[in-house]
Formats: structure tokens, C-alpha cells, sequence
């Protein structure tokens, strides 16, 4: 079921980041690149043989991704960016929780990361159909 998840994953986040390059505005691009690189190092820095012990690369791809939200929210005018900004802390907070309490349970913990990246890549999901369905109505008089 794992590997499942991990490859439905992998799809998405191809898919939505591959559309967010090909139909997204600058932000939505930056976002994508950003995106896909955090995802490589991540694949590249896990720790599969201890995956309940607090994951230090992940924790560090996962901060440096949320400092680069931040200089996007602070530079550009994108709605979306706030909502998966906040989700990104989220995912931060939770490789805190398990390096502060060891007695978080790898599945929380997981499943905790598993969520707010889902709803990360939603939130650009969004911005890049919302760009999209935009570019097709017909300009206002």
C-alpha cells in the first residue's frame, strides 16, 4: 500500500507541477520548480531504515521549502500561496512534534506529513485551474 501511495504521489505532483509550469504565471512556475526539487532531495535525504526517528533531511528540505514559500508570499500578490504557506509550516511543526516527543507515533507522523503535502500541492492545484479558467472567460467591458 505504501509504494501505491508513494507512485499516486509522484503522479500528482508531476502532473499539477508539469501544469503549473506549462499554464501557471511566474509564481505559480517558481512554485512548481521549488516543489519538484524539494521532492527529489527528499527522495534522495530519507531515512529508510529508521523512518520513526525524526527525519533530519526531510526536516531540512522541508524548512528551506518553507522559507522559499515565504519569500513568495512576501514578493508576489497569489492568494494561494498563504493557505500553502500555513500547511507548509504545518509540515514543519510536525517533524518538530516527533523531534520533541519521541513518543509520537511514526504512523501520526507520517500520515501528518503525508497530509499537508497533499494540501500544499492542492493549493497549487487550485491556482493553476483558477489561472486557466481565467485565461478562457472573456475580458469585462
Amino acid at each position: 500500500m505504501h509504494a501505491l501511495a508513494t507512485q499516486v504521489w509522484a503522479l500528482a505532483l508531476v502532473a499539477i507541477s508539469g501544469l503549473a509550469l506549462w499554464r501557471g504565471g511566474r509564481p505559480e512556475r517558481i512554485f512548481a520548480l521549488i516543489n519538484l526539487v524539494a521532492w527529489l532531495a527528499t527522495v534522495l535525504l530519507v531515512n529508510r531504515r529508521d523512518l520513526g526517528d525524526p527525519q533530519w533531511g526531510m526536516f531540512a528540505v522541508d524548512t528551506l521549502m518553507l522559507a522559499a514559500m515565504l519569500w513568495l508570499s512576501l514578493t508576489t500578490q497569489r492568494f494561494w500561496i498563504l493557505p500553502a504557506t500555513a500547511f507548509q509550516l504545518l509540515t514543519v511543526v510536525t517533524h518538530l512534534a516527533i523531534m520533541v516527543d519521541h513518543g509520537v507515533r511514526i504512523r501520526a507522523y507520517l500520515a501528518g506529513l503525508a497530509i499537508w503535502s497533499w494540501l500544499v500541492l492542492g493549493c497549487l492545484g487550485a491556482a493553476v485551474l483558477a489561472r486557466a479558467r481565467a485565461g478562457r472567460e472573456p475580458a469585462a467591458t
